[in-house]
């Protein structure tokens, strides 16, 4: 196993890419051990650069709660990676012990069919209302904890996309504008089922380095980033697990009715998503 002292340490903060390729030509025993002996937050910044395959032979090698430690830090997209190589019953073990919001996101995430927009997207992006001040969007934008670009959504109350607004346009706005005056409208959008290899060539992608990712009646259901997207189309996506998305897509409106309220700050009980998934088994 690679010895993790401060010179280890120091090359994984400021080369997570390098780190990441030569930790994946090491056993998974050995990667399993450095990514465990490292603080959750630093190893995550790794997991992120490698092969989903290998880490999830590598997560194979590692207990529950330590597992599910790298999965509250990670991020929901590469956990979903992850997590929907295991069989049904750890998936369920693993998601049974993650806070809610990020089981919901995770769960999410595997009902979409591998090599698709929905499968790759971040299911938290920042959505702001048109009556947002200019002003109020920037310090929202600085506070948001989760991955921006280069604009922010703007959506109703039912997450219908109203439209995009860049933040170069947002810098050189009046302060009290509302992102009504400053958006332009919802033209560029992916769909959920679309495979990464039919959108890589979108327009949209010469004016922003994210896209909003929508399913029926324009509902802002997550953002893909460019980078997520040269990802996936690098890898060989795995076959999603057929237990795993029936139990999402059967509950898909309850999963987005979720992620809506705990953009808000609430968090409800994930039963009515195991009620829908039970009868959909049925």
């Amino acid at each position: 196993m690679p010895e993790v002292n401060g010179l280890s340490r120091a090359f994984v903060e400021t080369h997570a890419l390098e780190a990441a390729r030569a930790l994946e030509g090491l056993p998974g025993v050995d990667t399993a051990q450095f990514l465990a002996a490292l603080p959750p937050k630093l190893a995550a910044s790794t997991l992120r650069h490698m092969s989903p395959i290998y880490c999830a032979k590598v997560f194979e090698l590692l207990g529950d709660e330590q597992a599910t430690g790298l999965f509250r830090v990670v991020g929901p997209q590469v956990a979903a990676q992850i997590i929907q190589q295991f069989p049904v019953e750890r998936q369920g073990r693993l998601l049974a012990q993650l806070p809610v919001g990020a089981a919901v996101a995770i769960r999410l995430l595997i009902g979409y069919p591998a090599g698709t927009c929905g499968a790759c997207m971040d299911p938290w992006p920042l959505m702001l209302t048109p009556d947002t001040a200019s002003a109020s969007a920037l310090e929202q934008v600085r506070a948001f904890e989760g991955e921006i670009g280069d604009c922010v959504f703007v959506t109703d109350e039912q997450r219908r996309l109203r439209g995009i607004a860049g933040l170069h346009a947002l810098l050189r706005a009046d302060p009290a504008r509302p992102l009504s005056a400053v958006m332009t409208g919802p033209e560029h959008v992916l769909s959920a089922l679309a495979t990464g290899s039919a959108t890589a060539g979108h327009p949209g992608w010469d004016a922003f380095h994210v896209l909003p990712v929508v399913e029926r009646e324009n509902r802002l259901v997550g953002a893909l980033h460019r980078h997520a997207l040269v990802a996936m189309l690098e890898s060989k996506p795995a076959a999603p697990t057929p237990d795993a998305a029936v139990g999402v897509a059967g509950a898909y409106w309850q999963t987005v009715s979720v992620l809506t309220q705990i953009v808000v700050g609430a968090l409800p009980p994930v039963s009515p998503v195991e009620r829908a998934r039970r009868n959909d088994e049925r």
